[in-house]
């Protein structure tokens, strides 16, 4: 039996990575939005049912590896370092996916796959989904570990702050294909050096309204 179940079960992964594989393939030759899911399923040979039982809507299929990522992010928090800091554990995570969103398929970094969200107003909606999802988790993780009341707001908060960090990394910017790992690091200090001292408003001249 449990021969059998292995057996299915490596099958599944192995229909899902065809499906993602030909979808992906598809999106990077002609765009995220103008391919269907029923050419996909074509491409891929399967039928269209079968693709929605893996992926529920077409941009699942972009984003196929979202809950490795995030498995990967989870365990770089949960496993770090006695004395090492959350902030400092998302910092080794990003320095870890180097190839993360920013051009798994092909084998090579490009732009490509950034561009394509960056062009695609799904794909930019599945991937605030993502990292949504992203920032719940992590908060989990933060709560049980620093034992918050139910209800706080702390982990929630400092989850959304790291996760942003992973977003400023990732996402779409001026900085090329690769990942942009200075404003990853800019971030990083930002957030290690708390939030007091930022975008504090200059003080006026004597006599003006508002001075300090």
């Amino acid at each position: 039996m449990d021969s059998e179940e292995g057996l299915r079960e490596r099958k599944r992964r192995e229909t899902r990575a065809l499906i993602a594989g030909t979808a992906m393939r598809l999106f990077m030759r002609r765009g995220f939005d103008s391919v269907s899911v029923t050419e996909i399923a074509a491409a891929a040979g399967v039928a269209e049912k079968t693709v929605y039982n893996y992926f529920p809507v077409k941009a699942a299929m972009f984003f196929d590896e979202a809950d490795d990522v995030l498995a990967e992010l989870l365990a770089a928090v949960r496993y770090r370092a006695a004395g090492q800091s959350a902030v400092d554990a998302v910092g080794t995570f990003i320095a870890g996916r180097g190839e993360w969103a920013a051009g798994r398929r092909p084998a090579l970094p490009s732009g490509k796959f950034r561009q394509l969200i960056a062009d695609s107003a799904a794909l930019q909606a599945e991937q605030r989904l993502m990292f949504a999802a992203f920032e719940v988790a992590l908060a989990d993780v933060l709560a049980e570990e620093t034992g918050a009341r139910d209800g706080a707001v702390e982990p929630f908060v400092a989850a959304v702050a790291l996760v942003g960090v992973v977003r400023a990394a990732f996402e779409v910017s001026p900085g090329g294909p690769e990942p942009d790992r200075e404003r990853a690091t800019a971030a990083l200090r930002l957030l290690a050096g708390g939030l007091s001292g930022y975008a504090v408003r200059p003080c006026l001249p004597a006599g003006l309204q508002a001075s300090c």
